[in-house]
């Protein structure tokens, strides 16, 4: 059985397909997503700016420059990354809500943006545009279920915002608040299709463990994070899980080995594939 780019952008099966070529922005967006989980930063960087030079509508467009962003967010380039969340913030900027994808979108954009300044230390502007995002989120009549594509305009968006909201909480020293938004966050990724996701939301959850002080649980769930990456191929998450059990001071993996080498080591594969980890 043929597997479609939305199951590996947005499914669970990255680990086990490769990831097949695009031939229109819609899956050309999709495999951006999908190179850039596994860490492909420069090929994803590629597909990204053939849709800019493409006839795309602003959704996708939009969608392109909050990717392009991720990906350098990831990698610890916030300042940059906020000149492509603006961009996609602009380009949906004045459009209707009432279109789910464009209240998607925008909430994308949104959410990137506060993820940019919560990275630069600008913790008031975060939450104002995560109380942005929040009202766009309530007002939505329904929340789309189901497969990869209802994923992308649904229950994604929830998901993002909480991992934003409990990041900018373990920065503000509200560790109970971290902790309550990881845990929900754990209820929606874990009802979604997407494994990457679910990852993610492990990783969120074992960072909101370590900032209220149970460095136990950081560490038991920050190795099942660098496990499950491992096993589906995305590298970032396996990078990050290694520096946050290096942090909480979790040395050993085997015999010559530890977790501060294991993250130098993906540093460098992700250096390769056009990712510079900060």
């Amino acid at each position: 059985m043929q597997i479609t780019l939305p199951a590996i952008a947005f499914g669970g099966s990255a680990s086990a397909n490769a990831v097949p070529p695009a031939h229109d922005p819609w899956t050309r967006w999709l495999r951006a997503v999908s190179l850039g989980g596994q860490g492909f930063y420069a090929v994803a960087a590629t597909e990204l700016r053939r849709m800019e030079d493409s006839n795309c509508g602003p959704v996708l467009r939009s969608l392109a420059a909050s990717t392009r962003a991720a990906h350098l967010r990831q990698g610890g380039r916030h300042h940059r990354a906020a000149v492509h969340d603006g961009a996609a913030l602009y380009i949906v900027g004045q459009r209707d809500l009432g279109d789910p994808e464009v209240a998607a979108a925008r909430c994308d954009a949104l959410t990137g943006l506060a993820a940019d300044n919560l990275g630069r230390g600008m913790f008031g502007a975060a939450d104002i545009l995560l109380c942005r995002v929040e009202q766009i989120l309530g007002d939505r009549d329904t929340v789309p279920a189901g497969d990869e594509v209802a994923w992308i305009w649904g229950q994604r968006l929830d998901l993002r915002w909480r991992w934003v909201r409990a990041e900018l909480a373990m920065y503000t020293s509200d560790p109970a608040a971290a902790v309550e938004h990881a845990a929900a966050a754990q209820v929606i990724a874990v009802a979604g299709p997407s494994l990457r996701h679910r990852i993610k939301t492990e990783l969120i959850g074992a960072a909101a463990a370590a900032a209220s002080g149970d460095v136990q649980e950081a560490g038991e769930r920050a190795v099942r994070v660098a496990d499950a990456a491992a096993a589906a191929r995305q590298l970032p998450l396996q990078w990050a899980a290694a520096k946050l059990l290096d942090g909480v001071g979790v040395r050993r993996v085997g015999a010559g080995d530890n977790w501060a080498a294991r993250a130098e080591r993906l540093g460098c594969v992700l250096a390769e594939r056009g990712g510079a980890m900060r």
